[in-house]
């Protein structure tokens, strides 16, 4: 029973970090990050208890995940898309962290840059979007002569700027836009940006975001080949507590310098990108608070990884949408190019 109590309290403190800035209290996002594991937990302790001599005792589970519905549905697919109706045009948006774009082949034998050709999407957004000057590697003319028919319309936001490479934000669009500008971050590999599309006569304004990483390695990210190597862990460990505290602290006044650019839009919004967030998470619900998340209309218990894990997948990277729009589908593409994974949404409205 006290491993139910502690696993129960645990998916508690993990629903507040949804309301509480990580830079104040940072355990409840920590905790956040496990939200999946702390709920099935407590459904095998709460079907164990049930048939057991001791059936009362599953109410302390079943009071834990009850408590805990409002996080569940946003990290499971719960609605379906809506039917698009008589005269509304549709729009289909893209979201992709390029991760390098393909380890920076050229345009023909890109296979980030082929994949949105392909991909029939009205809007892309890009994030960790690389280019090189050193003409051996793809350039910024070359990729942008390669997708020039199908997005004649582009808007590009370089964080990092040198004479050997330019990295950061990029949109594509089939449609013109207008009013460009950037939100510029104390961390400098990150940055927001946002556009007005004009669809049709309608005029839409666009978030393009790649927030604070955790910057975790590769090595660490994988389990330690000597279990019995105690150092080896608690060293791990401690590097990785280490960079989400200083992740969670930046990420926390990305989102809020985020929500208060959407508060002033004068137009209906799309918001996309590399949150770096998990859905619970303060990141995720300040962002996405007065938005629909166009992943959740899947039909039922999707949970849609977009992040390439060695131990298990996770969602990061998000479309969110004005009410104006319904969603009529919605899938992540399981493509190779990057870590992460492509996230399409057809939008009617």
């Amino acid at each position: 029973m006290t491993l139910n109590l502690l696993a129960a309290g645990c998916l508690l403190l993990a629903d507040c970090c949804v309301y509480v800035s990580p830079a104040k209290f940072l355990f409840p996002a920590l905790l956040g990050v496990g939200f999946e594991v702390l709920l099935w937990t407590n459904v095998v302790f709460g079907i164990s208890w049930w048939f057991s001599h001791r059936k009362s005792w599953c109410v302390v589970s079943i009071l834990a995940i009850g408590l805990s519905m409002g996080n569940v549905l946003t990290t499971y697919s719960h609605q379906f898309g809506g039917q698009e109706q008589e005269g509304e045009h549709s729009l289909t948006v893209l979201t992709y962290n390029t991760h390098q774009c393909s380890q920076l082949k050229k345009a023909d034998k890109n296979e980030v840059l082929g994949y949105i050709r392909e991909s029939g999407a009205d809007i892309v957004f890009l994030q960790e979007y690389e280019v090189r000057r050193d003409p051996y590697y793809l350039t910024f003319d070359e990729a942008k002569r390669f997708l020039r028919k199908e997005y004649p319309y582009t808007y590009y936001d370089f964080s990092i700027h040198n004479g050997r490479r330019q990295f950061g934000l990029a949109i594509y669009s089939k449609y013109p836009l207008a009013n460009k500008n950037s939100i510029h971050y104390e961390s400098r590999a990150n940055s927001s940006d946002y556009c007005d599309v004009i669809v049709e006569g309608d005029t839409i304004r666009l978030f393009n975001n790649h927030l604070e990483s955790n910057s975790f390695t590769r090595h660490e990210l994988e389990m330690p080949e000597n279990l019995s190597d105690t150092e080896e862990i608690k060293r791990s460990t401690g590097n990785i507590l280490r960079k989400m505290a200083n992740a969670y602290h930046f990420r926390a006044a990305e989102a809020e310098m985020v929500r208060d650019a959407i508060a002033e839009s004068p137009y209906p919004v799309i918001v996309a990108g590399d949150m770096n967030d998990v859905p619970v998470s303060y990141t995720y619900h300040t962002i996405s608070k007065g938005l629909n998340d166009t992943f959740l209309r899947q039909g039922w218990g999707k949970r849609g990884w977009t992040f390439k894990w060695k131990l298990a997948g996770v969602r990061i990277d998000y479309i969110f949408a004005s009410d104006k729009f319904t969603t009529r589908s919605a899938k992540v593409d399981k493509t190779g190019g990057s870590d992460h994974y492509p996230y399409v949404c057809t939008l009617c409205g």
